[in-house]
């Protein structure tokens, strides 16, 4: 499974049964989990991972969606400025980084077909956005 990659049929079900409105604070707190806090036990938080936190609080009176590409890779994305981190946790290992364009635009397709950016542009239509 790779982020460069456009998923399969099969992974593209998954994702999409996954594919949900997140939360600041559910954001927040596992941005905080998988992120900042096993990286701080190794000391060695540095300014990239706390590019992260930034991003969420960024996107704090936001909508931001969420959804899994297999047990291990999480992805948070904002279809209202095109942008998104994913994080994958494997054995171990920690990966991190920014969503490419092709998936940020594969995800949204998959979240205008659930009604979630319709969802989010009401929302931001009673915000005044």
């Amino acid at each position: 499974m790779t982020l460069s990659l456009m998923p399969n049929l099969e992974d593209s079900e998954r994702i999409s049964r996954s594919m949900r409105v997140l939360s600041y604070e559910e954001a927040k707190e596992g941005v905080s989990r998988f992120i900042e806090e096993p990286l701080k036990e190794k000391g060695e938080l540095t300014g990239w991972d706390l590019s992260f936190a930034e991003y969420i609080e960024e996107h704090k009176n936001s909508k931001l969606l969420f959804c899994r590409y297999g047990k291990s890779v999480g992805i948070v994305f904002s279809p209202a400025d095109h942008h998104g981190i994913w994080v994958r946790q494997s054995e171990g290992t920690l990966s991190k980084g920014i969503v490419s364009d092709h998936w940020l635009t594969f995800l949204e397709g998959l979240a205008k077909s659930k009604g979630l950016s319709d969802l989010l542009l009401s929302g931001a239509k009673c915000l005044g956005v």
